[in-house]
């Protein structure tokens, strides 16, 4: 096997199927788009398109890059390129039910350095304080239907900063283990911390007592396994919701991976101006 060929096979094994979810968006009642022009639309119907690549027998969902849409119950779809669109507002009656926003994205390494290049993705925004959390779901997908989740993205924003942080640590694509590693989570938020000493001094504790000694990266992977076989013993009499196991199962574990995002993120609010 040439060296050329030895690359190929490295690149595919270590592609990360980045399907978006698109269900929780499939039937929308109203939804406001934000234009990269200022200008802005409402619209029906949302569903997201995702830039497909083959390989082999591998279906890559790769980032999204357009969104169809009606502005008028029973109108033909329209789509709008992603590259347009900066925000979408999604609602329920009067009430805002999700945000989606177009993100710069930056990776951190071990010494805390960010990366030069930086990303855009759409994500949708769990929690905005002082810190902004944003996060999507990741699926394995092996031909158009049967899709699997894998993991979720986290992503963390300074106020005020252009780009956000991530915050998990990207996964092979045939790893085994279902759910995020937070092996990378201290050291992005170190990168994003600035010089609030007595964070830096509670993300250095959280380290040592929660990382190190107590393992919380590997007792984490132990209970999305649990959540994903009480799922399975939840949904498995009713069809409907058989179909949407992973999907469940992935809203479940983002939700509980989240708990210790936003738990970081308040200390920094109670510590840092």
């Amino acid at each position: 096997m040439n060296k050329k060929l030895l690359f190929v096979v490295f690149c595919v094994l270590n592609l990360v199927m980045n399907a978006q979810e698109n269900t929780r968006n499939q039937e929308n009642d109203i939804a406001e788009f934000q234009l990269e022009d200022g200008s802005s639309f409402k619209a029906n119907s949302v569903n997201a398109v995702t830039k497909t690549i083959n390989v082999g027998q591998i279906i890559v969902h790769n980032r999204i890059s357009a969104f169809q849409y009606t502005t008028q119950a029973g109108e033909k779809t329209k789509e709008i390129n992603s590259k347009d669109v900066k925000k979408i507002i999604y609602y329920n009656g009067d009430e805002i039910s999700q945000i989606q926003e177009k993100i710069k994205v930056k990776t951190v390494d071990k010494k805390g350095d960010l990366s030069n290049d930086t990303a855009e993705t759409f994500e949708y925004l769990l929690y905005d304080g002082k810190i902004k959390l944003y996060s999507s779901n990741v699926f394995e997908c092996m031909g158009l239907n049967a899709c699997y989740y894998t993991h979720s993205n986290f992503y963390i924003q300074k106020s005020g900063e252009p780009y956000t942080v991530l915050a998990v640590k990207q996964k092979s694509q045939f790893n085994s283990k279902m759910g995020s590693s937070i092996e990378n989570i201290v050291d992005a938020f170190r990168a994003i911390a600035g010089d609030c000493s007595s964070f830096n001094q509670y993300l250095n504790s959280f380290e040592k007592e929660m990382m190190q000694e107590k393992h919380l990266d590997k007792t984490l992977q132990k209970e999305y396994q649990e959540i994903y076989k009480t799922t399975l013993q939840e949904v498995k009499k009713d069809r409907e919701q058989a179909k949407k196991l992973f999907y469940i199962v992935g809203d479940k574990i983002q939700n509980r991976q989240a708990e210790i995002y936003i738990g970081i993120i308040k200390e920094y609010e109670k510590n840092c101006p």
